[in-house]
């Protein structure tokens, strides 16, 4: 099986080093782009096996680059970060599949875990280009709500939440 390609794209240019910092130890090949634009230019480019995409970004958001992603037929994982609220971007972020949710800020295990996880759903050993085609079956969505706000509010006081 070839190199799992993966595009991460945060406008802070920190978080995008950190994120290629935590996977330095997987066998992935990793791009990084910090808008909207750069995103979708590299997607024309070629396909991925999977996306990490910051919900805020300055010329949109990661769901307009999931949306672009789903309407191109491609069924590859997407994994959501973002510092915001997590109900305030569930109804557009099931819309488009979203395979995971992580809060910022997330530690090595948990976007490790997120990227295995999303890349362990791909089909093994798919002929070329059915990534694009493939039916994955994203984890659910809400799932990953409640694991993001109960790590947000572990270990504060009843009147703190």
């Amino acid at each position: 099986m070839s190199i799992p390609k993966i595009l991460v794209v945060d406008d802070d240019n920190d978080v995008c080093r950190i994120v290629r910092w935590m996977l330095a130890g997987e066998q992935y090949q990793i791009q990084i782009g910090q808008s909207v634009t750069e995103a979708l230019r590299a997607i024309e480019q070629k396909p991925f096996d999977a996306y990490v995409l910051d919900y805020k970004l300055p010329d949109g958001s990661g769901l307009d680059i999931a949306e672009r992603i789903r309407s191109k037929g491609s069924e590859a994982p997407i994994i959501l970060i973002s510092c915001d609220n997590t109900s305030s971007v569930a109804s557009r972020a099931e819309k488009f599949r979203i395979f995971d949710f992580l809060q910022k800020p997330f530690s090595r295990e948990m976007m490790c875990n997120a990227v295995k996880k999303a890349i362990g759903s791909l089909p093994v050993n798919p002929p070329p280009g059915a990534l694009e085609r493939s039916k994955a079956k994203p984890s659910f969505f809400l799932q990953a709500m409640v694991r993001a706000i109960g790590r947000s509010i572990k270990g504060r006081t009843k009147a703190q939440v």
